[in-house]
């Protein structure tokens, strides 16, 4: 009887220890966004969506978007063209954020007369790569929007991040 008592008690330290350490990752994520002008500008505004370590900054951008190669799939009829693997670095009042992102871009015809002036979107995928001053250990990940891919040229991260 005491052995299935002091099983029993072990088995619900062990649940109560990996629920609070679970629910302690979970806390230690804040939600965030990134407003950027990569073109002309190259200006950036970090933004905390909630409370955390993270504080509001800003500064400007240097990316390697353009010189990636990208790959043309069509999609129910619709060309996309995929850039993976460019790299936005981000230099800010309180440190540097270096971010590696997919986009998957579609055109909009401007008039629909067909002379390939286009504009167009993207939506894709971005995730901390390193970062030093109040970035420094930072991990996480989010999605993206971006609208230009010329002059202007637009984009928003938002996602999750963690601090050490």
């Amino acid at each position: 009887m005491k052995a299935r008592v002091v099983a029993l008690v072990a088995l619900a330290a062990a649940v109560t220890l990996t629920s609070v350490a679970a629910a302690g990752l979970d806390a230690a994520k804040q939600r965030v966004a990134i407003d950027l002008k990569l073109w002309p500008q190259k200006t950036f505004v970090f933004t905390p969506l909630q409370a955390g370590s993270l504080k509001p900054d800003s500064g400007t951008i240097s990316h390697t978007f353009l010189s990636i190669t990208p790959r043309d799939v069509m999609r129910d009829g619709q060309k996309v063209t995929i850039f993976d693997g460019g790299v936005a670095t981000l230099t800010g009042k309180r440190g540097i954020l270096t971010t590696r992102e997919r986009t998957e871009w579609v055109h909009l015809e401007r008039d629909g007369n067909g002379d390939g002036e286009n504009d167009t979107i993207a939506i894709g995928t971005w995730k901390v790569v390193r970062g030093t001053g109040q970035y420094a250990g930072v991990v996480g990940k989010g999605r993206n929007a971006h609208v230009g891919l010329g002059n202007p040229w637009y984009a928003r991260y938002e996602g999750l991040l963690s601090s050490p």
